[in-house]
């Protein structure tokens, strides 16, 4: 069975097409969650949803005062998200811009784990600090929105929102003692080059599904029961199969479950799926042996997290 190691990747983004007028005195540090996929997605009456899963692994992003111009073009595509989110902040709010901007993570690129998110969330906070200024959440996904479809990681506990606009649909606490192993089926998937109409299609005709599977998640989160959480979100995981299928789903749901597991979740635009467990170091040890025996190096473990509530904090 693959191990995967754990990799930072850094960068540095000097804004220069605004004249400066701040000045850091000091390094600002900020993280952000990142997630294992969801745990639902969906379209209901029109409006599509997510409701997130975020776990604890982070993006750090730190400011300080911009030195010298240049572009670190090593990950041209992923430093544009970012500077197109800051630039956003500033020309809204009549804000000059003379920052540097590192970002510091662990989380995987191209798997479904709200890579880019967690860093446009870490490192927007950041600027928003280095003004003392806030954003209210809302108006703060909103803006990520205007990017890239966002999990919105930035809302306290586990949000549903509407992850194409931002808005917020419902919120509630993270569950206790609910861990997730973190599992890569291979590849990459491109977030915003993801069918959307292909998924719209399979979610308005199966519909009733959606929706039964969405309230059962709801209730479960407010009540704080993970066995009935783990149903949802294996239920949503399975209607995704439909629509960027997995090939060692079945099995591994199989596999789990008998083991004790309280289901699989997924990246449903992405590449990972989520083993779902009742904090326990023993059932752990037994879920990564089962794992490593049915699959070795077709399925590459990238980690064991805690499922916790989302939300930016200092670093």
């Amino acid at each position: 069975m693959k191990m995967f190691n754990r990799h930072e990747h850094s960068s540095t983004i000097p804004d220069n097409a605004i004249a400066p007028s701040y000045a850091a005195v000091h390094p600002i540090r900020m993280k952000a969650p990142g997630t294992c996929g969801e745990l639902a997605q969906g379209e209901i009456d029109g409006c599509d949803f997510l409701v997130n899963c975020p776990i604890n692994l982070f993006s750090h992003a730190t400011i300080e005062q911009a030195i010298a111009l240049g572009v670190d073009v090593r990950d041209a595509a992923h430093h544009t998200k970012i500077c197109n989110a800051v630039a956003l902040y500033a020309q809204e709010h009549g804000l000059s811009l003379a920052h540097k901007i590192s970002i510091d993570s662990a989380i995987p690129r191209g798997k479904g784990m709200a890579s880019s998110t967690a860093d446009i969330t870490a490192a927007l906070s950041a600027v928003c600090r280095s003004f003392d200024r806030s954003l209210s959440p809302e108006a703060f996904a909103s803006l990520i929105a205007t990017v890239e479809p966002s999990d919105c990681v930035h809302f306290p506990g586990v949000a549903h929102v509407n992850h194409l606009t931002g808005e917020l649909l419902g919120i509630w606490q993270a569950p206790q003692n609910l861990r997730i192993i973190v599992v890569d089926c291979g590849g990459e998937v491109d977030t915003i080059s993801f069918d959307r109409e292909c998924a719209r299609h399979v979610y308005r005709k199966n519909q009733p599904i959606v929706y039964r599977l969405l309230e059962r998640l709801r209730h479960s989160l407010q009540d704080g029961d993970i066995a009935a959480i783990g149903e949802a979100a294996t239920e949503s995981a399975e209607l995704s199969q439909q629509i960027h299928p997995k090939p060692q789903f079945d099995d591994l749901r199989s596999l789990t479950q008998g083991l004790g597991a309280l289901g699989v979740n997924c990246a449903h635009s992405g590449t990972v799926l989520g083993v779902l467990y009742q904090a326990n170091n023993d059932l752990r040890d037994t879920l990564l042996r089962g794992i490593e025996h049915q699959f070795g190096s077709d399925l590459a473990v990238l980690g064991d997290f805690a499922l916790i509530g989302g939300g930016c904090s200092e670093a």
